[in-house]
Formats: C-alpha cells, structure tokens, sequence
C-alpha cells in the first residue's frame, strides 16, 4: 500500500532572473502572498508577479470560503504555512527578510494566525526578527453583514446563497472573540515593521470608516509613525484597487519597498 506525501501548502516561484536583489547584503527575501476568499489562481498570480519582477521569491495560497466556516481549518493550515516558513528560512539562510502580503479576511485569517503564532510560540519567536513588512489589501471585514456579503457573493448559487443566510450570523456570534482578536493582531504593538494599507470608500464589504479606526490604533501602537503607509481610493471595489488604480498601487509599493531597505541601512549603523 502506498503512502500519498503530503504536498506544501504553499505555491513556490522565485523571483524573476534578471530582476534586481532588492535588499543590500542579502539574496532573495520572501513574499508570503495569502489571497482572498475564493480567489482563483491566475487572479493572484497578477500579484505575485509584481513582487517576482521587483526580485522577490515568493509564497502564495488561494483561500476557499469552506476553510472559513469549519472551525479549526485556518488554526490548522495556518500552522502548515508557518512551518513551511520556518523550513524555508532555515533552509535558505541567506533570505533575511519576510513580507506578508494579504487580502481580505480570507487571507488575513491567515496573515493573523501567523503573526500571532511567531509571537507567542518559543519555537518560532526566532522569526520575529525577519518580519520587514506586512501589505494588507481589503482587510479586515468586520461587521456580521460585511461577513455575510462577502461569502455571497463567493458562493455557487441561490440555495447556497440562503442557506448562508442562516450559518453567518450564527458564525459570527460563535467566533465574536476570535474577530476581536483578529483585529488586536492586526494592530498589535509587538508588529514593529514597515506597513502598507489599502481600502475603498467604494467597497461593499470593507468599510473605509472601520479601516480609517484600524489605522489610527495601528499608527499609536507603532514606535516609527513613518513606518504606516495608506491609501484610501475613493471608487475601486474590494480586491481591485491594483486593477482599477495600477500606477499609484506599483508607487506606493515601491515606496513600500524602498522604505524597508533604508530601514535595514538604519538598523546596520
């Protein structure tokens, strides 16, 4: 009888070949890519590729609504990702810097789950110093109808539809807490590092005034006040701000970028 091997969680694809090394010192850094509910693979891949052109390996993972509604799925793949991270990091010692890249709640469970686990596990405490960034599109969706409206409009068909109807709100009774401390994660004082936010005014699921909340306690808890970049677009749906506004998200990405690389000069000093 045969033993089926687990294969990685994660999608693997190095950076491009003539793509410059964007960080002085050290070889390819780590994108981790973690995308949105439902999201299909050639969707994600417009936003690997943006990071592989700009010399970055990467990591990316396309969510399912069912990982999000069964309890203990995010708890239990998160903690495969983080350990596909882990053996990475140590099997590729010249990577010295990670950057998270999520979208919406269906990657930021996820991006959640794994900070949170790096900063409270002994084992994985040691990767801390490697975080350099965290890029979160669309996130978080907060409100129990948000919630709602965003598994609709992911699911098949009308029966499907319905029968959410009656599961969200119960759902989101149940995991009240886990939201709130989704929230405390996001914006935790231990997340010491660059960070660049995107929202909407537009977006039907992410509400720009919970956002606006969200990075007025993230730019208190941070030390650097320099280290928090947005941009709030007045009329791109959720997810699509990069489709609907391409040279000012490439902009703030490479400012994104360049502001973690003269970081990493500060700190050598």
């Amino acid at each position: 009888m045969s033993v089926q091997k687990k294969l990685p969680i994660f999608e693997f694809q190095q950076a491009e070949n003539d793509s410059p090394l964007p960080y002085e010192g050290e070889d390819r850094p780590l994108v981790v890519v973690l995308g949105w509910m439902g999201c299909r693979r050639e969707h994600l891949q417009k936003y690997v590729d943006q990071w592989r052109k700009r010399g970055f390996n990467t990591f990316s993972f396309c969510s399912k609504p069912i990982q999000l509604l069964i309890p203990g799925v995010i708890q239990n793949k998160g903690d495969e990702m983080l350990e596909q991270i882990k053996k990475y990091l140590k099997e590729n010692k010249s990577c010295k810097s990670v950057i998270f890249n999520a979208f919406s709640n269906g990657g930021g469970f996820y991006y959640g789950h794994i900070i949170r686990q790096i900063h409270e596990r002994d084992d994985c405490k040691w990767m801390r110093s490697y975080i350099k960034g965290s890029v979160l599109d669309s996130l978080p969706a907060i409100r129990p109808l948000s919630i709602y409206t965003a598994f609709s409009l992911t699911s098949p068909n009308i029966i499907v539809t319905f029968l959410l109807a009656l599961v969200v709100p119960l759902i989101v009774i149940l995991f009240w807490k886990k939201m709130s401390l989704y929230q405390q994660t996001l914006t935790s004082k231990k997340n010491q590092w660059q960070h660049l936010i995107f929202y909407s005014k537009a977006d039907i699921i992410v509400h720009s005034d919970d956002i606006d909340q969200i990075i007025i306690t993230l730019k208190n808890n941070l030390s650097d006040k320099d280290s928090l970049d947005y941009k709030c677009f007045d009329d791109s749906p959720h997810v699509l701000h990069m489709r609907s506004h391409p040279k000012i998200y490439e902009e703030k990405l490479n400012h994104f970028i360049s502001s973690i690389k003269n970081t990493n000069l500060k700190n050598k000093k």
